[in-house]
């Protein structure tokens, strides 16, 4: 398998978006709003955020030859280990596998209040993850 730019483009793009309007949510919260709306618009981003890192992740490591973590948990930690990511980020994203994997499954119990801390705690490493697999050499673009 080889990696394929319009994948990992496709769901750069996407998570871009889906940043976008976390910041949006973020902002009418900070202002004052509030509706449950909102809420629901954050639990979504937040999981198609991290399920957008974690494929790209996937795809990378497999179309470069790596073995493939059979965890979520598992993906950002193999990336650094190819250098594929920064170390440095690596270590905040401990914790978005289990938030992931909460939305996901355990969705009836989300707390609102924790999803709004980490909307607050990492929507800046969610871009900066955005950044630093968007200059992967297989794009063909520099950073």
């Amino acid at each position: 398998m080889t990696v394929r730019p319009a994948v990992v483009l496709a769901r750069l793009a996407h998570l871009g978006f889906v940043l976008d309007q976390l910041e949006r949510l973020r902002a009418l919260r900070a202002g004052g709003a509030t509706d449950p709306v909102y809420d629901l618009g954050a639990e979504r981003a937040l999981h198609v955020a991290a399920e957008a890192i974690f494929d790209i992740g996937h795809h990378v490591l497999a179309g470069r030859g790596h073995p493939v973590p059979g965890t979520y948990r598992e993906v950002v930690p193999a990336l650094v280990a190819h250098g594929l990511f920064p170390a440095e980020l690596a270590s905040r994203f401990e914790g978005m596998a289990g938030l992931r994997n909460l939305l996901v499954h355990d969705y009836v119990r989300v707390d609102v209040a924790l999803l709004w801390r980490a909307v607050e705690e990492h929507l800046g490493d969610l871009r900066a993850a955005h950044a630093a697999l968007s200059v992967l050499p297989e794009l063909g673009r520099a950073g």
